[in-house]
């Protein structure tokens, strides 16, 4: 990358000789930092990957010890972050019930839905059925009436006899 020496590290940045300087073991982004930060996990600042910090050789965990100020102040960042942490859990919570609000209306709309639908499915049903019914006395009204009657033809007989 520009403006990189042939470590990985940009110029201008202040490493000190205490700061550990490793690699990103997914993009290979050089990374520096403090030595109290020896164990910790951390997330890579191109990649966005986890990374936990190696702790250098020769190098106990226990030899690491802050002063009293230095935790103070990292228990008053602790401190900052959980309420942070709190108000964003308040916000979720709140957009949580909102869109549980919303989901259940939506069912509700839906049940209704389905019921009004079910409804005019029913009554077309029904009425399907009443006009087949009809339909079906029609054609029987129509094929009575194409039959040919036999007193008509005794009647057109009788008369057709008179005019003999």
């Amino acid at each position: 990358m520009p403006g990189e020496t042939d470590r990985g590290v940009v110029p201008g940045v202040d490493i000190k000789e205490t700061d550990i300087v490793f690699d990103c073991p997914h993009c290979g982004k050089s990374l520096a930092i403090d030595y109290r930060g020896a164990g910790l996990v951390i997330e890579c600042s191109d990649c966005g990957n986890d990374v936990q910090v190696p702790i250098p050789d020769g190098v106990e965990l226990a030899d690491i010890d802050s002063s009293v100020e230095e935790q103070e102040a990292r228990i008053l960042n602790l401190r900052r972050s959980l309420h942070a942490a709190e108000g964003r859990i308040v916000a979720l919570e709140t957009s949580l019930e909102t869109v549980s609000a919303r989901d259940d209306e939506a069912r509700r709309l839906r049940a209704a839905g389905q019921f009004r639908e079910g409804a005019f499915l029913e009554k077309a049903s029904t009425m399907r059925e009443q006009l087949q019914e009809a339909l079906a006395q029609l054609d029987a009204i129509m094929a009575i009436s194409l039959q040919p009657d036999d007193s008509t033809e005794d009647d057109l007989g009788s008369v057709a006899s008179v005019t003999d």
